[in-house]
């Protein structure tokens, strides 16, 4: 059926080395094949999303869920449906009932689906596939993130002007790169204030364990730590600090991903470090919808000046942070959003040298896209429960 041309993936294609014989809208793919570089226009848009936690989590799921009110209120005739609390085995069999449904668009709200989203999306050339965090793509497979890390640094020098002890805890979620650049940007903005301050990692390995989360929450205060970050997908740590503080031994917590989430800790939130994932995900759609899309091109959304339009942002508490701590923190917003290298990557802004005293980054030097999603060892300053430097746990798929 496809003349002189072959067929790959359900399309009719051509033998290619460089992008010259392709048509419009396509390019010379890896394989030696042209590819399409935007899939054809999905509309109406019909989205099933794949969820790791529950909506009532508080958390990571339910910032990726006001995503799904925010499209389906901007975007004529999109109808969406979720499944929540998905496993990575059960993850194949969500998305074969999506696409039984007629979903064309799937979207797989966690790094944890990667392998099941990728064995779909070459199942399925006719539905287009969006992964969060996974930094992946092909013909009708692409991804999105945010540049976290920035409000990671952002939080820690916040953290660097509040301790009153010089330890400062956080609960570790899973291990991979992208929680270890999380924590390793937090500490060098605790350091850049603070030098003396160290940063306590006290590891879960699981996004939501409300019964750990609690645990390690009230291992770190029993280490000597003030401050509290939860970075899983719940509030329970942080609620668990902020049930210990007292007039005699004051803690502070910092929150993650929903900027409501001081309200579960109101006596003692300092900040919280949050996603807005609604204004990029309506714009992927969009383009799904319009033909446009290109799978290709992999946003990893840089802070904003604007928060209703940045996909990450901290949310300083008016009531625990003095005025003029808070203006200093959030002066950090135009130096970290202007179109530079130097802002996306201030943080990691060279020196940069690890827990170990081996030097990572060179003076004046700042990484590269790939450094960071492959950074599975700690800077200095990050130590465990028992003040020795800490060493990042075996799973991290990286350099280390």
């Amino acid at each position: 059926e496809c003349e002189s041309g072959v067929c790959r993936d359900g399309r009719c294609t051509q033998a290619c080395a460089s992008d010259a014989p392709c048509p419009e809208n396509a390019a010379c793919g890896a394989q030696g094949f042209c590819e399409l570089l935007s899939p054809p226009p999905r509309s109406p848009l019909q989205v099933g999303m794949l969820y790791v936690g529950p909506v009532g989590d508080h958390g990571w799921t339910k910032a990726h869920d006001d995503s799904r009110v925010h499209f389906l209120e901007r975007i004529d005739g999109a109808s969406a449906m979720f499944a929540p609390s998905v496993s990575t085995v059960d993850a194949p069999a969500r998305i074969e009932e999506f696409v039984a449904r007629g979903d064309n668009v799937i979207i797989a709200t966690s790094f944890d689906f990667l392998v099941p989203v990728q064995n779909a999306a070459l199942r399925h050339p006719d539905v287009n596939f969006l992964l969060c965090s996974g930094f992946v793509n092909g013909p009708n497979l692409g991804s999105y993130f945010g540049r976290m890390y920035q409000v990671m640094y952002q939080a820690g020098q916040l953290a660097g002007r509040t301790t009153q002890l010089d330890r400062i805890g956080i609960v570790g979620p899973i291990v991979i790169p992208e929680t270890v650049r999380h924590i390793n940007a937090f500490t060098r903005g605790v350091r850049s204030v603070n030098p003396d301050a160290e940063v306590v990692v006290r590891w879960v390995f699981a996004w939501f364990d409300p019964e750990e989360e609690a645990a390690a929450a009230n291992e770190l205060i029993d280490a000597g730590v003030d401050i509290v970050f939860a970075h899983t997908d719940t509030t329970i740590a942080i609620e668990t600090a902020n049930a210990r503080s007292t007039v005699e031994r004051p803690l502070f917590t910092i929150g993650y991903d929903n900027p409501d989430s001081c309200s579960f800790a109101e006596e003692t939130c300092i900040a919280s470090a949050y996603w807005n994932w609604g204004p990029l995900v309506t714009r992927l759609l969009q383009e799904m919808e319009a033909g446009t899309w290109r799978p290709d091109l992999q946003p990893w959304e840089q802070m904003r000046a604007d928060p209703s339009h940045s996909t990450v942002y901290l949310d300083v508490s008016d009531r625990n942070v003095p005025s003029a701590v808070r203006v200093e923190i959030e002066g950090l917003v135009a130096d970290l959003s202007a179109d530079t290298d130097r802002a996306r990557y201030l943080p990691f802004l060279g020196p940069v040298v690890d827990n170990t005293g081996a030097a990572r980054i060179a003076d004046g030097a700042t990484p590269t896209d790939e450094d960071l999603l492959q950074m599975c060892w700690f800077v200095d300053g990050v130590v465990d429960l028992d003040g020795r430097p800490a060493v990042v746990p075996s799973g991290c798929v990286g350099v280390r």
